[in-house]
C-alpha cells in the first residue's frame, strides 16, 4: 500500500494539522507514526513516547524539590514555636503562633493544589480539542473498513466523550476537587476536625462520579462492538456474494473485494493505533506533573507528622488526597477516550 495515495485519499493532511496544533514545540509527524505502525514498528513510535516520559519526570522532579522542603521547613518550625510559646504558659499567644503559621503552610499547600487543578483542566480542554481535531479523519476509516453503521456509532460515542469531559469532568468534578481541598483547610481551623466526615463523603462521591463515567463508556462500547459489526458484515458478505456471483468475472471481483476491505480494515486499526499513541504523549507529561505533586504532598505529610500538629499533617495529606483525585479526574478523561478507540479498532 503507497502510503502517500492512503494520506490523500483519506484525508489525513487534516490529521496532521491537529496534530502541529496540539503538539506545536515537538516535531512529532503524524505521517511517519503511521508509516512505522503499518510496517510492525510499534516499539519505533512508542520510543518518542517513553524517551519524552522519562525527561518529563526528571524535570518534574527538579522544579517540586524546593517545594517539598519548603514543606518539610514549615511544618518543623511551626511544631517549634508552638511548643516554645506553650513553656510561658500563653495559651492565646500559642494559638495565634499555630493560626499563622497553619495560614502560611495552607498558602503554599493551596498554590500546589491549584497548579495541579490548572494543569488538569488544560488536560481535559486538549483531550476535548484532540477528539475534535483528530478523530474525523479515524471515521472515515472505519465507515470505508467497517461500514457506515460502525462509523455512525463511533461518532455518537465520541460526541459522549467530549459532553462527559467538557460538562462532567470540567464542570463539575474539578470544582468539587476545589471545594474538597477549601473543606480541607477550614477543618484544620478546629482542634475536633467537625468537618471530616463531610470531606470524606465528597472525596467519596467524586471517585463515585469517576468509576461511573468509566463504567458507561465502556458498556457502551462493549455492546456496540457486539452488535454493529455484525450489520456491516452481513452487509459486506451480501456485496461479496452478489459480486461473486457475477459470471465470468465472479471470482476475480470477488477477491478484489476482499483485499480492499482487508487493506482498509489495515489502514483503519493503524489510525487507530496513531490516535491511541497521540492521546498517550498529550497526556503523559501533565499526569506526572500532577503525580509528583500528589506524592510530595503525600510524602510532606507523611514526614512532618512525626513532629508537627496532627491539623497540619492532616491538611498537608488531604491535599495530596485533593492531587490523587485530579489525577484520577485526569487519567479517566483520558481513558474515556483510549476505550473507545480501542473497542472500535477491536471490533473490525
Amino acid at each position: 500500500m503507497d502510503l502517500k495515495v492512503i494520506w490523500q485519499d483519506y484525508g489525513l493532511d487534516k490529521l496532521e494539522e491537529g496534530v502541529r496544533q496540539l503538539f506545536p514545540e515537538t516535531e512529532i509527524s503524524a505521517e511517519k507514526l503511521l508509516e512505522q505502525i503499518m510496517s510492525g514498528d510499534v516499539f519505533g513510535a512508542l520510543s518518542g513516547l517513553l524517551s519524552g516520559i522519562v525527561s518529563d519526570f526528571i524535570n518534574q522532579m527538579d522544579s517540586m524539590k524546593n517545594i517539598f522542603l519548603w514543606l518539610l521547613v514549615l511544618g518543623i518550625v511551626s511544631s517549634l514555636l508552638t511548643h516554645f510559646i506553650e513553656i510561658f504558659d500563653v495559651h492565646q499567644v500559642a494559638d495565634l503562633g499555630f493560626y499563622f503559621m497553619y495560614l502560611l503552610f495552607t498558602v503554599i499547600l493551596l498554590k500546589c493544589v491549584s497548579q495541579a487543578a490548572q494543569t488538569a483542566t488544560q488536560t481535559l480542554e486538549n483531550i476535548a480539542l484532540f477528539i475534535r481535531l483528530l478523530v474525523p479523519a479515524y471515521l472515515l476509516s472505519v465507515g470505508v473498513s467497517g461500514g457506515a453503521a460502525s462509523a455512525s456509532i463511533v461518532r455518537q460515542l465520541m460526541l459522549v466523550v467530549i459532553y462527559g469531559v467538557e460538562n462532567i469532568l470540567t464542570k463539575g468534578v474539578i470544582p468539587l476537587i476545589y471545594s474538597f481541598m477549601m473543606l480541607a483547610i477550614v477543618n484544620g481551623i478546629w482542634v475536633e476536625e467537625k468537618l471530616t466526615l463531610l470531606i470524606e463523603l465528597l472525596g467519596k462521591g467524586i471517585g463515585w462520579v469517576l468509576k461511573a463515567a468509566v463504567g458507561i463508556v465502556t458498556g457502551i462500547s462493549i455492546f456496540q462492538s457486539l452488535i454493529t459489526p455484525v450489520v456491516d458484515s452481513v452487509r459486506k458478505s451480501t456485496l461479496q456474494k452478489v459480486v461473486s456471483a457475477i459470471p465470468g468475472v465472479g471470482n476475480l471481483a470477488d477477491g478484489t473485494v476482499e483485499l480492499v476491505l482487508g487493506s482498509a480494515l489495515v489502514i483503519k486499526n493503524s489510525i487507530g493505533v496513531v490516535l491511541l499513541i497521540l492521546m498517550l504523549m498529550l497526556c503523559t507529561a501533565p499526569l506526572l506533573k500532577i503525580g509528583i505533586i500528589a506524592g510530595i504532598l503525600k510524602c510532606a505529610a507523611a514526614f512532618i507528622g512525626v513532629v508537627s500538629d496532627k491539623r497540619i499533617t492532616a491538611c498537608a495529606n488531604r491535599a495530596g488526597d485533593a492531587g490523587i483525585l485530579l489525577l484520577k479526574t485526569t487519567g479517566t478523561a483520558m481513558m474515556l477516550f483510549l476505550i473507545s478507540v480501542a473497542v472500535a479498532t477491536a471490533a473490525g
